[in-house]
């Protein structure tokens, strides 16, 4: 077993290799939304929120996951890394010739006829990219898997520049973008994975061809329902109020969706140390320590975000974008509980238990389907970001009990319930439409920072220490 300072360094130093790459994937394309605001009208960035979401529905599903089987059993102690990956390009290159019915089946609908081809490479582009980067993930190549990522949001950048503002291309600019941009990410995956090495040999292991499907094609539903808890929202605002305001809601996920970042970032991380512990004579106490301490991260962040979330949207897009504040607060708050029902996900991973992961997805997604179509034909945008909400939350509540049969989690502490009203605080006095209002939410959010001292002071330390 290793010790404290072994598992604190394994963790950050895998969780610094991580934010490299989410830096550059995540957060440098949410400063990108101002040049699309500029660009385009809020009925053309509701239309291209919507193709994208249908695509990133579309991605993993018409691979049948197998990204994440390709990540998870090239983990393994005894993994065979040759026969995983070739799996993997076994079902990728089916999945170009069946991804073909994406074409015919979007035509039927009006909104979107017109970029069927865009749909069909922008899909497929996703899922190679994302298989061969989780290929890179399973083998620990972390710092290729990075710049993977690095590369991507660069040639993002660079197409965006020339397709929207110089060539003025509008939608079909930004989708191209995104293409090429995936099909580079996925190349260079391919490259630095070598890859490329194993195509003329491809050994095929039908044992653990099955293993490995019946692993990911459980995941498949689980990706359903998450889509129906980030999409039909979307969809449902767009059919019953119209695409502008679609449109609007789009930018108001921007923010909240930074928690739901740094989690990933951190979880990615995490996963890692979550395997290697597995077994240990104080896993439960190592969890739960660590379970404390993104309670309190992530309840500092909520508040951050609610805090800054009107001054900066006022500089972060155009007037005509602005009322996307309001959808904020409810959002803020499903995604600080999603990020803690991420966390304790992870024993779903350790003990590939795909079923978990589906269970808890069909519920959330039932709580956002009943509760939009009762909430948005009345209260319009604000009842998808109350739906929203609620599913969340249905999710981070049910997996704290189901994944008690694999670590007993404290969730219900002293940082989680002070955190929480807190939260519920700043998300009421933002609806303070005054300065009276911003100046509490500040007051509130210097408090938080002086509660939580003991959460986020020693991780500075240890990362200004594994820098030096």
């Amino acid at each position: 077993m290793r010790n404290e300072n072994q598992r604190a360094n394994y963790l950050v130093k895998n969780t610094i290799i991580f934010t490299i790459g989410n830096i550059a994937t995540k957060f440098i394309s949410f400063f990108l939304v101002p040049l699309y605001t500029n660009v385009l009208s809020t009925s053309e960035y509701g239309i291209i929120d919507l193709v994208t979401t249908i695509c990133s529905f579309l991605a993993p599903i018409i691979i049948l996951n197998i990204g994440e089987s390709v990540m998870r059993f090239c983990l393994d102690r005894e993994a065979d890394h040759a026969k995983i990956v070739s799996i993997g390009i076994l079902i990728y290159m089916c999945s170009l010739v069946i991804g073909l019915f994406i074409i015919p089946i979007n035509s039927i609908f009006p909104k979107i006829s017109k970029f069927s081809f865009y749909i069909y490479f922008y899909t497929l582009t996703c899922a190679g990219s994302q298989l061969f980067l989780c290929y890179l993930r399973g083998k620990e190549l972390l710092a290729h898997y990075t710049m993977g990522g690095v590369i991507q949001t660069l040639t993002l950048i660079c197409l965006n520049i020339i397709f929207l503002l110089k060539l003025h291309m509008g939608i079909s600019g930004y989708f191209l973008a995104m293409i090429i941009s995936s099909l580079i990410s996925m190349l260079y995956a391919i490259f630095v994975g070598k890859i490329w090495k194993l195509l003329p040999i491809l050994p095929f292991d039908k044992k653990l061809f099955f293993q490995m499907v019946k692993y990911s094609a459980v995941l498949i539903p689980n990706t359903f329902m998450w889509w129906i808890m980030n999409a039909s929202d979307r969809i449902m605002v767009t059919i019953i109020v119209d695409v502008a305001a679609n449109g609007i809601y789009a930018i108001s996920y921007k923010l909240p969706t930074l928690v739901s970042t740094f989690t990933t970032i951190f979880n990615q991380a995490w996963s890692y140390s979550a395997i290697k512990e597995e077994g240990a004579k104080d896993e439960t106490e190592f969890n739960n320590r660590v379970l404390n301490t993104l309670i309190s991260i992530t309840m500092l962040m909520g508040i951050g975000i609610l805090t800054i979330a009107k001054p900066f949207l006022k500089l972060y897009v155009t007037p005509a974008y602005y009322e996307a504040w309001k959808y904020i607060p409810f959002l803020t708050a499903g995604c600080v509980y999603l990020a803690l029902g991420t966390f304790l996900a992870t024993s779903y991973t350790v003990h590939k238990d795909s079923f978990g992961y589906l269970f808890s997805a069909v519920l959330g997604a039932i709580f956002n389907i009943v509760f939009n179509l009762i909430l948005i034909p009345n209260f319009k945008v604000y009842g998808a970001a109350i739906a929203t909400c609620v599913s969340y939350i249905a999710v981070f509540v049910f997996r704290s009990v189901h994944t008690r049969k694999y670590i007993k989690y404290k969730v219900i502490t002293r940082e989680f319930c002070v955190g929480s009203f807190l939260m519920l605080n700043s998300g009421l006095f933002m609806f303070l439409d005054s300065d009276t209002g911003q100046i509490l939410q500040v007051l509130l959010l210097f408090i938080t920072i002086i509660l939580y001292t003991r959460a986020w002071l020693p991780i500075v330390k240890k990362f200004l220490k594994l820098n030096r």
